[in-house]
Formats: C-alpha cells, sequence, structure tokens
C-alpha cells in the first residue's frame, strides 16, 4: 500500500477540561516511579502517546513495525508515517520535519532525531547531508529489540540481543494523543516539558508543562531522621522536627496529582495536603531553584530543597531562618542526587535551563534569594 506524500489539512476541535480551562502548567505527581526509579511519560499527564496497553513484544515486518503500544511505523524512501491507538497521525519527511494533518510541523534538526514513545519503544533517525535524497537510516528499538527500518530490504538487520545503549541524541517525547511532542528538560526532581509541536488549538497540550516529582521529596524526607545527630546542642528540636516531617512524607506526598491551574495568580505556590504549601522560586545563584516546605500559616520553611545543575540537596531550616546573619540552614544538606539521576534518562543544556527560569517566572516564581533574607514566604 501506498504511503500517503502529503498530509491534507483538517480542522481540529479545541478540547478543554470540563470547565474550560486549558492543562495546568504545573503539576506534582507522587506515587508513580517506576521499579528502576524513573518516572514513566504517561505519569506526566499529557496523554498516553495514542498508545493502547503494550504486548509483550512487537511485530515486526520489513519497512514496518507496530510497537509494544500498537503505534503503526512504515518507511518509505518519501518519508516515515506514523499511525497512532485511536487515528491521529504524523508524518517525518526526509528532512525530518514532523507534520501534522493541521499543517503545523517542525523545524529540521541540525543532526539525527529520536523519538520516544510513551510504551518505551523509540524511533532513531538519520538524515543525508544532502536534503534532496531520501533517508539515510531508520532504527526501531524497543527492549532488546533493534530493527533497521530503512533502508529496507536485503540489507535490512533485526537484532534480537540488542542491549540498549545511549541514543544519539536526548529524544523528543510523543505525547498527547500521538500529535504532541515535547523536548524533556531534566532541573532535579523537577521536569520541564517544552512543546515543539502540538495541535493547532487543543488545551488540552499546554505549551509549556512542569512535573514535579513528589516521591524524590517524600523519600527525602523519611530519610531526614537518620541524617540527624541524635542530640544537637545547636538545634535540640532537630531531631524532633526531622522525626516529624518523616511521618508526614507519606501525607503530603499522598499517591495521584497535584495541580497549579492555568489560571492561577501570584506567587508559584502548590497547595499540600493538612494545611502545608510548597513554594517555588528561584535559586540565589545562575540556573538553581529553590522548593520551600512551609506549614499555612508560616513565613519561615520546616526544610527547603536546592537544586543546581549537578546537585540536589535537602536541608533543615533553623526555626529562626537566619534572621540577623546566622546561617539558615542546620547541618550539610542531604544530597538526593542517586535518587535524581533515576528520575529523567535526559540532559539539560545552559540554554534550557535559562528558559525553564523565565517560564517559571512567568507563572509566579519569585527570587528566593530576596525571601531568604526577609524570612518570608508567599501567603
Amino acid at each position: 500500500m501506498a504511503l500517503p506524500l502529503v498530509l491534507a489539512a483538517l480542522a481540529l476541535p479545541c478540547a478543554q477540561g470540563p470547565d474550560g480551562a486549558p492543562a495546568a502548567p504545573f503539576i506534582l505527581v507522587s506515587g508513580c516511579r517506576a521499579a528502576d526509579g524513573s518516572i514513566p511519560l504517561t505519569a506526566l499527564d499529557l496523554g498516553d502517546g495514542g498508545t493502547r496497553t503494550p504486548h509483550a513484544a512487537s511485530v515486526v515486518r520489513p519497512a514496518e513495525v507496530f510497537t509494544p503500544g500498537g503505534i503503526r511505523i512504515r518507511a518509505r524512501a518519501e518519508g516515515i508515517k506514523l499511525d497512532f491507538v485511536g487515528g491521529a497521525e504524523a508524518m517525518l519527511t526526509p528532512s525530518l520535519r514532523l507534520c501534522l494533518r493541521d499543517g503545523e510541523q517542525t523545524l529540521p534538526p541540525l543532526g539525527r532525531l529520536a523519538l520516544a514513545f510513551a510504551d518505551g519503544s523509540r524511533l532513531e533517525l538519520e538524515p543525508h547531508s544532502d536534503p534532496q535524497r531520501p533517508l539515510r537510516r531508520a532504527t526501531f528499538v524497543s527492549g532488546d529489540l533493534r530493527a533497521l527500518l530503512w533502508p529496507s530490504g536485503p540489507g535490512a538487520a533485526i537484532e534480537a540481543s540488542y542491549r540498549r545503549a545511549r541514543a544519539p541524541a536526548d529524544p523528543l517525547l510523543v505525547l498527547g494523543d500521538g500529535r504532541a511532542v515535547y523536548r524533556a528538560v531534566p532541573i532535579g526532581p523537577l521536569l520541564a516539558l517544552r512543546a515543539v509541536l502540538r495541535p493547532r488549538d487543543d488545551a488540552r497540550f499546554p505549551a509549556t508543562r512542569f512535573v514535579l516529582a513528589g516521591d524524590v521529596l517524600a523519600e527525602s524526607l523519611r530519610r531526614l531522621p537518620s541524617h540527624v545527630p541524635p542530640h544537637p546542642v545547636q538545634f535540640p528540636q532537630a531531631p524532633e522536627a526531622a522525626r516529624r516531617l518523616a511521618e508526614l512524607a507519606g501525607v503530603l506526598f499522598t499517591p495521584g496529582r497535584i495541580e497549579r491551574t492555568a489560571r492561577a495568580k501570584g506567587p508559584l505556590v502548590l497547595a499540600l495536603p493538612d494545611e502545608w504549601r510548597l513554594d517555588v522560586a528561584e535559586g540565589p545563584g545562575p540556573g538553581t531553584f529553590v522548593l520551600a516546605l512551609l506549614r499555612a500559616d508560616a513565613t519561615i520553611p520546616a526544610v527547603e530543597w536546592t537544586i543546581s545543575p549537578h546537585r540536589t540537596e535537602l536541608h533543615l531550616v533553623r526555626p529562626n531562618g537566619g534572621e540577623g546573619g546566622g546561617p539558615r540552614w542546620f547541618l550539610r544538606g542531604l544530597d538526593l542526587s542517586e535518587q535524581v539521576a533515576a528520575l529523567w534518562p535526559w540532559t539539560a543544556t545552559p540554554d534550557d535551563r535559562r528558559w525553564a527560569a523565565q517560564e517559571l517566572r512567568r507563572l509566579g516564581a519569585r527570587n528566593a534569594h530576596e525571601r531568604m533574607r526577609g524570612g518570608a514566604a508567599p501567603r
């Protein structure tokens, strides 16, 4: 069957929530980590990526595959067609532009391109240097299976014993119903998602989405009692404070999601259970961020998570919050690098982090340095 070369324009209805509100730009998700500590793409609350419940194995044919979640991928000299479960479609041109039926399309990448699907499979693509020529190579990867889709024919290869290696580049994430494609920007326990392609006039798929991994925050609170000495002289209440926070971890970060709606105004704050809140702010240094955990009526946080390009730490805040020039935190920070590294398999460039900081400011994140100096948090 011939592969369609041109996708006809198709008007897509605007899909919104029950109250007509656009999708939330900032959410906290808990109780969704996989066994290896990672967060599945379906937990990002941006759809199933046009997949269904995965099968045990993919069905592979020459120049054509069905991913474990049922996405049909067909490779030809003219491009690659993607047919998602539910009826959504997309096409990759030989120059690796990703196109939708409504006319939306991406710019061609400067080099190779990888697409990550919600069922765990991926498509790795390499163009020719001459844009007039067809694809140089298209490879489908799923678990231990690696199949060369293009070029097809006698030279094609399927390796069932393939062991996963690092992809040629951080992939674009195929979400929504298959037509929402995002670039992932990991920032410690926070993941920023930047849309590179989405259906026109469809409010289900925001231009920006921040996802905060509550499981890592909860785990760090549970580790706090073992981090605090049993009889500290400078902060005698520290062991009791650490124990109470550890007990609260499962209450504050209960399985599910908490969102900051698109209509919310003012400082970037998430309301947590039991009259607690989480304040999201820019850090005092370039490319740093701070998450502050406070009681609803408090001005000084109980703890703060500091996020830098290379390290995430949990800090127990002293009762006076460092007023009068004293130290703000008690002891050295609790290092969360191992837990954070398992969350997201992608990297962030300095430009990514600058973009994320700009978007957080747009959502209401304040400068943490000013808040820390004043000892006050937003109410």
